[in-house]
């Protein structure tokens, strides 16, 4: 874009019940982000915002996906452009015995089996590939592939689809892909959802912060790239939930220092369940 005409809309709101500006952001329109990679900067970056102790950012997503797969102690998974690898981690701490960390990003790689082989139990295991998410190996591999909040980085829509179709030919007949990922909308319960993650987001990443849910895909966009795919029994694709929560889990919850953590599980974020056909 080369000026700011194609990414606001006019709208005569009175600015305390539209403290950010969303409702003169056009959110129709998706503008994809520079670049689908960090460079090394803004990767060291965003290992340090998202890595730190205390935080549930991915705890939540790990017990959303043991609530939908069951037991994760017989699951290969694939924790696909992982980033500093944070998801994989908390799912090896629930049990999985074997997680492959994928990125194109070696930085990122290199922290996340680090990180991760400082948590390794008696019989678990981790493993790394680095190469572009459309170039997955081997096929029919992994029990379970997931992948948080990173497709919205993708440049296109077919850009989308090869990465969705390189997670399922990895993955093995009857096996689940599940993919957690911001959304662009312009209803009123995204709108309400996101001003309310803003109100909890330090006041200099929300100007950084918005232009992500403006690269962020839709939900008719995934919706109508899964309809094209083939080899797939079934998906669906939801406003993303809190799991349910023991009362340890609620106060882990409790003293995440960055309250905006649980309300990424709502309209502002998209929960997409894949199944591969059995044969």
């Amino acid at each position: 874009m080369k000026d700011d005409e194609h990414l606001f809309i006019e709208c005569d709101v009175p600015s305390d019940v539209d403290p950010f500006g969303l409702r003169k952001v056009a959110f129709s329109s998706r503008v994809p982000e520079s670049s689908e990679m960090f460079n090394p900067r803004e990767a060291q970056t965003y290992i340090d915002g998202c890595d730190y102790p205390g935080t549930v950012d991915y705890l939540l997503p790990a017990l959303r996906i043991q609530e939908i797969v069951g037991s994760l102690t017989d699951k290969t998974i694939l924790d696909a452009m992982c980033g500093p690898g944070v998801l994989g981690r908390e799912l090896l701490t629930l049990g999985a015995p074997h997680v492959v960390f994928h990125d194109g990003d070696p930085r990122m790689i290199n922290h996340a089996v680090t990180e991760a082989s400082g948590t390794l139990r008696p019989g678990q295991q981790v493993h790394s590939m680095i190469l572009p998410v459309d170039q997955l190996r081997p096929a029919n591999f992994f029990d379970l592939v997931v992948c948080q909040n990173s497709l919205h980085q993708l440049t296109s829509i077919e850009r989308l689809r090869e990465a969705i179709e390189s997670m399922l030919r990895v993955t093995r007949l009857g096996g689940l892909a599940i993919i957690f990922d911001y959304q662009r909308a312009n209803s009123p319960g995204f709108l309400a959802a996101l001003e309310e993650r803003l109100m909890w987001t330090r006041p200099d990443i929300v100007p950084l912060l918005i232009p992500t849910f403006m690269a962020a895909f839709s939900r008719p966009e995934f919706e109508d790239v899964l309809s094209l795919i083939p080899g797939i029994k079934g998906w669906s694709v939801n406003d993303a939930r809190l799991p349910n929560l023991t009362p340890e889990r609620q106060a882990q919850v409790d003293h995440d220092p960055v309250k905006g953590h649980v309300l990424d599980r709502s309209p502002i974020s998209l929960e997409i369940i894949i199944q591969k056909e059995e044969q």
